[in-house]
């Protein structure tokens, strides 16, 4: 750009999408052998040419590429109004701004006066503070928008297992109803993945009608049960049967109560908070959300499990996990939603969901409704994970956690708990068979719990273990028959650098260090309690113990043990965060029970400090889970929903197109914008499909030539750039709007490269 001074003003105009505006970033453009001793000012006006902003910048103190920021108090009705940026200079200033020789910017336009330039539009980043009106008002839109998928995705969740347990209510413990629906949430994400394995073995085919006859007459049959005159509604989710001998779980079971009503606040807030975290994204972050829209594609196409990925990748297997891929097919085929949607809203319908399932977990393990609610509580709001979830799409683990406590409740009771508990160990089989089919990593962790369990029980009960071992082998056996014979599980080899390094930066986060810091004490104090013979020492310790195990195992090379390739420290830690809120709830309501034993004001001095920290526990909460996406995994913006939806209007099926990309992990490439998601959306072959074509050699050792030569490349403006293209094969070239080692700009200058399609810095090119 030319550089500002008295003569001559960069202007430029833009729109902005949202209220809240409260930033401006330009990046500096400055001649090494600069050394001029003028001023940078920069002024952004509103719609009424009135200052918002102005400050000047003493050039000897710039450098080149430095980010230069513009603050100012947020803008409480930016939204839809329009801006002006200008950037001048006094006499000596020597430092100018980058821009962009195409039009990058639909919603604007840039001017200079007093010269001249081949650039459309400054290169410059706009930033917003979220604001309560804000926020409310992009909540109520993103409810409204999305109530017919949030309701159904509830009701598809909830319902095998909420028609299992009411089938089964003679042979399993009943309890309370928020319990009861955590347990009946756990048991429908299980049960959905064994009902379409096995309807895949018999040859039968899921169609959008068969998925709503299925549901209907499923919620038909539960409400039948729920109302029919020989069965009671206070029964199914009150007492135990009266072979337990403990009546005393009426009282917090055969009714709802206020702590329901506090479960009830907590999920609500929790799922606001999750929707408010992707209040601008259009499509799912990171590598594995493609991954995903893949794999949901092909099932939502052929109606039955995966078994390779025609005809989207020339890939003839499918070593991998399709649990949570039967619910994002399920709901593709019975709505119709925009895939990237239904994938985003799902993921954090169900992280708000994570709470439910850990509430459950606790009350089965301890029966106490004031630490069961702690321990939602954490989960949904002061933890870092699993919140943190959706910036990486791992929707799969996410679901896998909801069934792994139920799993690891359900496990201790059959082992440890009272007889009847042993009656229900079908339903542990059909929980372990979900999470084998949803998550194998978290399953490989629960098989650890589960021996450990066993162990220090003195290996009583181990045949009701045994049986519900041999029930789940019967019901994943097809799939983990085709596992063996496409398995990609080593042991030893290579490993990825730094693969299994301990994730030390997610305890500079929040109040992750105090947390594990009181968990270990508590621990210690759980240890002196089980010298003394208090029983509920155990659990505690058993959960330190397995994550202690855990460790230890995954530590890999450093201590001399080989290193799996399926599970790595990163995995378990981020895992970690289900036994660590069931260890402080624990601890916290044995400390309650001591605080309830003293005189007066030490059980008031404890009150205030538990509503100190609970309220800012609560504070800090929200705060961070409503701005807790990385927006460095943000791979495609909302204007390359456009741009690939005129792809896929006007481009041939037989297409090819050429996608920036970077290394992932390994020598694994993914891509880097919005082209990214060209195969799941389109069907169209790029150079970087979605990860999973590492499951095959061809077109792994294809994709890692293509971009170690394409990410070395600076000259794209050149015919033989071209020539090259056309020898890979391709016919077209797709620039997304975060952008990539393709730069529009030199591609636009190629003759032999035709520019097909420009809007908002999307960009499609003609391999001539």
């Amino acid at each position: 750009m030319p550089t500002p001074g008295p003569t001559i003003q960069l202007r430029q105009s833009f729109v902005p999408q949202h209220d809240g505006l409260s930033e401006v970033e330009v990046i500096l453009a400055r001649s090494a052998e600069a050394d001029g001793t003028g001023r940078l000012e920069l002024q952004l006006l509103d719609s009424n040419n009135e200052v918002i902003a102005a400050r000047s910048f003493e050039t000897q103190e710039l450098r080149h590429n430095q980010s230069l920021l513009l603050r100012f108090p947020p803008q409480a009705e930016s939204a839809g109004q329009q801006y002006k940026l200008l950037i001048g200079g006094t006499a000596g200033n020597d430092t100018s701004v980058w821009g962009y020789d195409l039009d990058v910017y639909g919603d604007g336009e840039m001017t200079i006066v007093g010269g001249d330039t081949t650039a459309q539009d400054l290169r410059f980043v706009t930033r917003y503070q979220l604001l309560s009106s804000s926020a409310i008002k992009s909540l109520v839109d993103t409810v409204i928008t999305n109530a017919g998928l949030l309701l159904l995705a509830l009701a598809f969740a909830f319902m095998p297992g909420s028609l299992i347990l009411l089938i089964a209510k003679r042979w399993v413990p009943r309890t309370d109803p928020g319990a009861w629906l955590g347990l009946a949430l756990a048991l429908g994400l299980a049960s959905w993945p064994l009902i379409w394995l096995w309807s895949t073995v018999l040859g039968l085919r899921w169609r959008s009608w068969s998925l709503w006859l299925v549901l209907i007459l499923g919620w038909a049959s539960v409400i039948w049960l729920l109302v029919s005159p020989k069965l009671n509604i206070k029964r199914n989710l009150g007492e135990f049967d009266q072979t337990i001998g403990r009546p005393s779980l009426t009282r917090h079971a055969a009714h709802f109560s206020w702590h329901h009503l506090l479960l009830l606040l907590i999920l609500l807030v929790g799922l606001a908070v999750r929707l408010l975290a992707i209040r601008d994204l259009v499509f799912p972050p990171w590598v594995d959300s493609i991954r995903h829209a893949l794999i949901t594609t092909v099932m939502s196409e052929n109606g039955q499990t995966i078994q390779d990925y025609q005809p989207y990748l020339d890939v003839f297997r499918f070593p991998y996990h399709f649990g949570f891929h039967t619910l994002s097919a399920s709901l593709f085929q019975m709505t119709g939603v925009p895939l990237p949607r239904l994938l985003l809203i799902l993921g954090q319908l169900i992280n708000a969901l994570v709470p439910l399932a850990t509430y459950s977990a606790v009350y089965l393990l301890v029966r106490k409704p004031g630490v069961s609610l702690l321990a939602a509580f954490l989960v949904a709001l002061p933890f870092f994970f699993p919140g943190y979830y959706v910036t990486w799409g791992r929707m799969t683990q996410l679901t896998a956690v909801v069934v792994l406590a139920a799993t690891v409740a359900y496990t201790w009771k059959v082992i440890r708990g009272a007889r009847t508990w042993r009656r229900s160990w079908w339903l542990l089989a059909l929980l372990v068979a979900g999470l084998f089919l949803i998550h194998f990593r978290l399953f490989l962790l629960y098989l650890v719990f589960a021996g450990l369990t066993w162990l220090i029980s003195r290996g009583r009960h181990g045949r009701w273990l045994a049986f519900a071992a041999g029930a789940t082998a019967i019901l994943v056996g097809p799939h983990v028959i085709r596992l063996v014979s496409d398995s990609t599980i080593t042991i030893g080899g290579r490993p990825i650098p730094g693969y299994n390094d301990f994730p030390f930066g997610y305890l500079t986060i929040g109040w992750e260090q105090a947390f594990l810091l009181l968990a270990g004490a508590i621990v210690l104090l759980a240890a002196l309690a089980g010298f003394r013979g208090k029983s509920w020492a155990w659990l505690p310790l058993t959960l330190a113990a397995w994550g202690g195990i855990v460790t230890l195992f995954l530590s890999g090379q450093k201590l001399g043990l080989p290193e799996f390739s399926l599970l790595n420290l990163n995995s378990a830690y981020i895992s970690a965060f289900l036994p660590l809120a069931i260890i402080l709830a624990i601890g916290a309501g044995q400390i309650w029970r001591w605080l309830r034993r003293r005189q007066k004001p030490v059980q008031a001095l404890g009150v205030l400090v538990a509503g100190a920290a609970l309220a800012a526990a609560l504070m800090l909460g929200i705060r961070q889970q409503m701005t807790i996406l990385n927006p460095v995994t943000v791979l495609a913006w909302p204007q390359d929903m456009e741009g690939l939806a005129w792809l896929n209007e006007n481009l041939d099926p037989s297409a090819k197109v050429a996608v920036s990309s970077w290394v992932w992990l390994g020598r694994t490439w993914a891509g880097s914008d919005g082209g990214a998601w060209i195969v799941p959306l389109t069907g169209i072959s790029s150079t970087t499909p979605p990860a999973d074509y590492i499951y095959s050699r061809t077109l792994a050792e294809g994709v890692e030539a293509f971009n170690t030569e394409a990410s070395t490349n600076q000259e794209w403006s050149d015919p033989s750039a071209a020539d090259w293209l056309r020898q890979q094969g391709v016919t077209h070239v797709y620039v997304g709007a975060k952008g990539g080692y393709f730069n529009p700009g030199l591609l636009a200058r190629n003759p032999d490269l035709q520019l097909l399609y420009q809007h908002d810095g999307v960009f499609i090119f003609a391999v001539q």
